[in-house]
């Protein structure tokens, strides 16, 4: 995928993204477009333009964005941020899917210093003041992904009764 496209929508600098790693759509069942950001000051001062994410989403037929950096606040494997402004969701706080097509995309690209590195934990929704941590655990069988398994803890944000 085109970088400085990535970047127009991001407003940032095509600096800002990883050259290591691609730009790539990946899925566990919603398709997202994976971003690697340097690093975590530069993720968390991003401003994106919701009209043209919104646009190359639609373009490339995904929901939207889920950027990561390896840099993290908590010792975690990577912090994140999802935007999906086509579905009306300008940032998510918690997004399993993602991060579990995320947890593939590392293991794929070797960042995952030893093959048999499984469980993974991702940060994410701390720029919206609304922390979580997302668990995945990758079931490998001859060096293969066959299982991803998504779980995690977030924070409540407010209580509601119902009468059903």
């Amino acid at each position: 995928m085109d970088k400085k496209e990535i970047a127009d929508t991001l407003n940032i600098d095509t600096a800002d993204i990883r050259d290591d790693l691609p730009v790539q759509i990946a899925s566990t069942g919603l398709k997202d477009i994976l971003i690697p950001i340097k690093s975590l000051k530069a993720l968390c001062g991003i401003k994106p333009d919701f009209d043209k994410i919104s646009h190359v989403s639609k373009k490339y037929d995904v929901i939207g964005y889920h950027l990561f950096t390896l840099e993290t606040k908590y010792d975690s494997t990577a912090h994140c941020r999802n935007f999906a402004p086509l579905y009306d969701i300008p940032e998510e706080a918690a997004t399993g899917t993602s991060n579990g097509a995320l947890s593939c995309y590392l293991y794929k690209y070797e960042i995952l210093l030893e093959k048999n590195i499984k469980k993974l934990v991702f940060e994410q929704g701390y720029s919206m003041k609304k922390p979580s941590n997302i668990l995945t655990d990758l079931t490998i069988h001859n060096q293969e992904i066959v299982e991803v398994r998504v779980g995690g803890i977030a924070l409540n944000i407010k209580k509601k009764k119902i009468k059903l």
